[in-house]
């Protein structure tokens, strides 16, 4: 299998870290609007399982391709942010090594090498050198009149803005690709789509989209220490919400080294990164969708306005350690580690790095804003690998047969591999974490707003970090420009013959 690299890197040193992943998701127009789920269990096993995927199975007839090179264009990860190949693992192979996730990549592209007569080859381009590569490539190509790459794992944000500039095709309809189909991510293609047109969407080709959802660790040993209730039993009990937390996080702090100040020295209740996650867990969001699947604004109602005040007080509370940079992780997940926190929220890939905590810990979602919230909502970070399909493909048809293909043999072969063998042993403490993380997967959120890379949830996060209750005074003073930005993307997109 050839493999065509820009920068030479260490992939088999890195291939040892596990990835998070899995398939399927619910419909959103917004949170608040999210009703839909997926019909199968990406932790299904056996013949009965194999048998209601069957049913979804392309059927393509083999068709000779003479050789033809499918190609990917990718990033990899700077250790800073994901130390393994969190963007690569997904889509090449290069011969089978005992890694189970790697070998089942193998054996899905082989066979599709086999019956069409293809190759599969991959650019990948670190991102301490620039998030953009594969996307400028695609633009100077589209330009020139040039095929650059089959498929483009992309970068939310970056691709949206690729979108704009009319490089790619409308997925949703591309020859033989069938997005209502359950390989297809239902949440993410419907908060990425404008107009009813999907230049950016998401299948479980690349499962592990699942590594930046948000969720909350807890230390096991310590809500035992402190008496706290179960989280894994208010999670089933649909008790899990924003005034539950706020009571328990009261549970846990204290001052270890007795110097009379909480540093991070000390321990907390819950260590936290940002406060953004909150407002998608709440059932809240920055735009929805109108009739015509256009996104439009809609942040500032009762709801959104309740659940900044309730996370207003989780994050500005003495039982809280957080850090101003939203994304950044930085000391917090090494204090919790050292048993410096109860509970701590980011990102789910995180587990890779709690694997050699000498307690057991514990995952669940963000809570709900109230027990009559329907479901538990987790937000996407932008980071995840999102895909586009570029311009001036020689064989349309071809590429969304492979395309349709890889999402399949990823969602019938590749999911269950994981969650039957890989999760269970190697990467979550209990059976009960892996129930929580079936309700993480089907919990997905795509604020149109967040995808299009506007301002309004570092607005949220900044507010609430210069401990300043009235939200709705900055955001007053910042809606105007703010949406201007993302208005101009989407009549951009609107625009696209």
């Amino acid at each position: 299998m050839k493999q065509r690299k820009t920068i030479f890197l260490l992939l088999a040193a890195l291939m040892a870290a596990m990835a998070i992943f899995s398939c399927g998701d619910a419909k959103t127009s917004g949170p608040n609007e999210q009703k839909e789920t997926q019909n199968d269990d990406p932790g299904d096993s056996g013949a009965a399982a194999a048998d209601e995927k069957e049913q979804y199975k392309p059927n393509f007839e083999p068709v000779d391709m003479g050789g033809y090179e499918f190609k990917f264009g990718t990033r990899d990860d700077d250790a800073y942010y994901h130390p393994y190949p969190v963007h690569t693992r997904d889509l090449v192979a290069e011969t089978e090594t005992g890694d189970l996730i790697n070998d089942a990549v193998y054996k899905r592209n082989t066979s599709l090498e086999e019956k069409y007569n293809c190759k599969f080859e991959m650019d990948v381009f670190l991102e301490a050198t620039s998030e953009t590569q594969a996307n400028d490539i695609v633009e100077k190509n589209v330009k020139s009149g040039d095929k650059s790459y089959d498929l483009l794992m992309t970068h939310m944000m970056y691709g949206i803005n690729s979108a704009t500039k009319g490089v790619f095709y409308d997925i949703a309809a591309f020859p033989n690709i069938d997005v209502k189909k359950p390989y297809w991510n239902k949440g993410a293609n419907d908060g990425c789509s404008v107009g009813h047109k999907l230049y950016m969407g998401l299948s479980d080709l690349s499962f592990s989209t699942n590594e930046n959802l948000y969720c909350i660790f807890f230390n096991k040993q310590l809500t035992k220490d402190y008496g706290i209730e179960d989280p894994y039993e208010l999670v089933k009990n649909n008790n899990w919400t924003f005034d539950k937390f706020s009571e328990l996080i009261k549970f846990g702090t204290t001052d270890l080294d007795g110097d009379g100040k909480m540093t991070d020295k000390d321990r907390y209740g819950y260590i936290c990164t940002a406060a953004v996650q909150f407002l998608w867990a709440g059932g809240g969001h920055i735009m929805k969708k109108d009739e015509n699947d256009i996104p439009v604004l809609d942040m500032i109602n009762s709801r959104t306005l309740d659940i900044y005040d309730k996370t207003y007080d989780i994050m500005n509370s003495e039982n809280s350690y957080s850090k101003e940079l939203w994304w950044f992780t930085g000391d917090t997940i090494g204090m919790f580690a050292n048993s410096q926190g109860v509970f701590y929220g980011n990102q789910l890939c995180r587990v890779n790095e709690l694997r050699n905590t000498e307690f057991d810990f514990g995952i669940v979602p963000f809570p709900k804003y109230e027990t009559t919230q329907e479901r538990y909502y987790s937000y996407v970070d932008g980071h995840a690998s999102m895909m586009s399909i570029p311009l001036m493909l020689p064989n349309p048809e071809w590429t969304g047969m492979i395309i349709e293909e890889l999402s399949y043999l990823s969602y019938k072969d590749i999911l269950p591999v994981y969650y039957d063998v890989v999760l269970n042993v190697k990467l979550v403490r209990d059976e009960e974490s892996v129930e929580m993380l079936k309700i993480l997967f089907d919990s997905k959120v795509f604020d149109p707003a967040y995808v299009m890379g506007g301002g309004f949830h570092d607005m949220w996060v900044s507010t609430m970090n210069q401990k300043k209750r009235d939200f709705v005074s900055t955001y007053e003073k910042q809606e105007a420009s703010q949406l201007k930005a993302i208005q101009k993307k989407i009549d951009a997109m609107l625009e696209i013959e």
